[in-house]
């Protein structure tokens, strides 16, 4: 907090002081440049954090300037003038949330699909502004905006646009910082794996995106002032691409890569573009550089000392709230269901009963359907008839966001952990999961959450005590607990493990199988495991499944199971 606060006032001292340093076309220029950067910020929010890319950034700048141009003009002297620009501002970020939500509800891909809605939406919007000339002034553009009142020249208003870049910088660095910041990261780097502690990663997506609305908001509601007109070339394609390069070249995963990015290719652009004819082809050269040879972009150079100075530290850990979901196991059943992959059918009338205390082990050969029975459960394979109910409600159509929030928890064969995460941020997203409110997630505080399951289990495995290790230096093995640890704290009622031991050393598949001992003791869990390995099933089944082609088999104790002649048949040559 003490390098935040220092280094944001250094900043704006900085912009305020640099007028002394400069002329009055520099002067302007920068003050145009810091727009820009404000506008920019967004893109490294939805870019550089959230994991997807807006190409039509300058939809929302032009919005903002429209909006404020029309204030100044018929509100200059009234005092509905600042909150008119403050909700012109807020505009464009309320629209981006909307396009957000309208984009990403049912879709959990964030690529393409997303960059070339927004860059339809983006040459919409020029063609509107350019033909609408009651309106906007077509081709011309609204011309005759005055200033802010009280502030002459560009020179003067110079100092708001300081203001304001300052403001949208500490703005974003403490959303960054906060719990949703972490959330945005989660969501670039494992969306699906996020769904499944409850989050709705639609709603996340839609969230960063109306903030980079408003950041782009902001800047175009200066624009407005600062100029004194505003043109359809503002809200099109050409200022959309130029955000994104800039963003690029300064670091789109950095807090300052986009105001970099700007201030260095603009006062370059400043000072070349008339001197050096293929300036724009130099551009685009630089542009192809920094993205081969720098992902990290300019600013990520000093990105080493940067991580030294912002070390975190938030004080003493503080109790979590409880999940508030009921403190018993859940009862789950699943009543003749069948499901298929095309023409494949995976599962056929199967009919599965979890009411029992203890262990279940679901078995069975290769193929059988047992992993499809947990994408069944948690919103990944449609159910074709029949039904699943967990506490008597029905629950065959809900996602596994629903599902986690139910109460129910899973482990992955493969661990599935956010690799560019601290250890920390990975347990915090599984303590966040059904428990953090909306005001939460912009608390930084809030990512000093621990609770007694999380305690015991660092006693357990100490290298979960180094949080600020980014998981994807962990090994195979350190992964597959972190993974297990991360579904445990969340707290399910249910929880689905498939292959806990998978790729683990003798010792981590003890440490494994002690913890799952545990929890069936001391947490209100009911716990399904899928294993191949009978030894682990001994030692942990207090019941089990033998399901093969996609029915149930046999079910019973362990040494019942055994003694099956069914189930001996079966595993014949499978060398189970």
């Amino acid at each position: 907090m003490a390098y935040s606060l220092a280094s944001s006032g250094t900043l704006l001292a900085g912009l305020w002081l640099l007028p002394l340093a400069v002329g009055d076309f520099w002067i302007f220029q920068f003050g145009l440049y810091f727009l820009y950067a404000i506008a920019a910020l967004g893109i490294g929010i939805c870019w550089g954090q959230a994991g997807f890319l807006p190409l039509g950034q300058a939809m929302f700048v032009g919005l903002g300037a429209y909006l404020g141009g029309f204030s100044l003009i018929h509100f200059g002297d009234s005092l509905l003038l600042y909150p008119l620009l403050l909700l012109s501002a807020i505009v464009p970020g309320l629209l981006a949330y909307l396009i957000g939500q309208a984009v990403f509800r049912g879709r959990t891909e964030s690529g393409p699909y997303f960059a070339l809605i927004t860059l339809a939406l983006s040459l919409l919007t020029f063609q509107i502004a350019t033909n609408w000339k009651d309106l906007t002034g077509g081709f011309n553009g609204l011309m005759g905006i005055p200033s802010l009142p009280g502030f002459d020249d560009f020179g003067d208003i110079y100092y708001v646009i300081a203001l304001a870049l300052a403001l949208a910088i500490a703005a974003t660095r403490w959303l960054l910082r906060a719990p949703i910041g972490v959330l945005w990261r989660a969501v670039a780097q494992n969306e699906r794996r996020l769904s499944f502690f409850g989050y709705d990663t639609a709603m996340l997506k839609a969230l960063a995106f109306g903030a980079s609305g408003v950041l782009a908001g902001i800047g175009g509601v200066l624009y407005a002032p600062q100029q004194g007109l505003v043109t359809p070339q503002l809200s099109g394609f050409l200022l959309s691409a130029e955000l994104v390069i800039w963003t690029a070249v300064g670091g789109r995963s950095r807090l300052f890569g986009p105001v970099t990015g700007v201030v260095l290719v603009g006062t370059l652009t400043a000072e070349l573009r008339d001197t050096v004819m293929v300036w724009e082809l130099l551009v685009a050269v630089l542009f192809l550089a920094v993205v081969l040879f720098l992902p990290n972009g300019v600013a990520g150079l000093a990105a080493p000392l940067t991580r030294l100075l912002e070390r975190r530290r938030y004080g003493a850990e503080v109790a979590a709230p409880p999940s508030g979901r009921p403190d018993v196991p859940i009862t789950l059943e699943i009543d003749n269901v069948s499901a298929a992959a095309g023409e494949v059918k995976i599962l056929d009338d199967l009919s599965l009963t979890f009411d029992r205390p203890g262990i279940h082990c679901i078995i069975g050969p290769n193929g059988a359907g047992k992993t499809s029975i947990f994408n069944m459960l948690t919103g990944d394979l449609a159910a074709q008839g029949g039904q699943v109910r967990v506490d008597d409600q029905r629950v065959e159509d809900r996602s596994a966001a629903r599902m986690a929030l139910m109460g129910v928890g899973r482990k992955f064969q493969i661990p599935s952990v956010f690799p560019d995460l601290s250890i920390s941020d990975n347990l915090n997203v599984a303590l966040w999961g059904g428990r953090a409110s909306i005001v939460d997630l912009l608390r930084p505080g809030r990512r000093r959450w621990s609770s007694p399951t999380l305690d015991t289990l660092r006693d357990r495995f100490p290298f979960l005590a180094d949080g600020n290790r980014p998981a994807r230096v962990l090994s195979h093995g350190q992964r597959q607990i972190l993974e297990l640890v991360m579904a445990l704290i969340a707290e399910p009622r249910l929880l689905l493990l498939d292959e806990p031991c998978a790729g683990l050393s003798a010792e981590e598949t003890r440490q494994v199988m002690a913890v799952v001992l545990w929890a069936r003791d001391n947490l209100p869990v009911r716990i399904v495991i899928i294993e191949h390995d009978m030894t682990l099933v001994r030692e942990l089944a207090d019941h089990v499944f033998v399901v093969h082609q996609g029915r149930l088999l046999a079910s019973g104790s362990v040494e019942e199971i055994q003694a099956d002649p069914l189930v001996r048949d079966v595993y014949v040559g499978v060398g189970a």
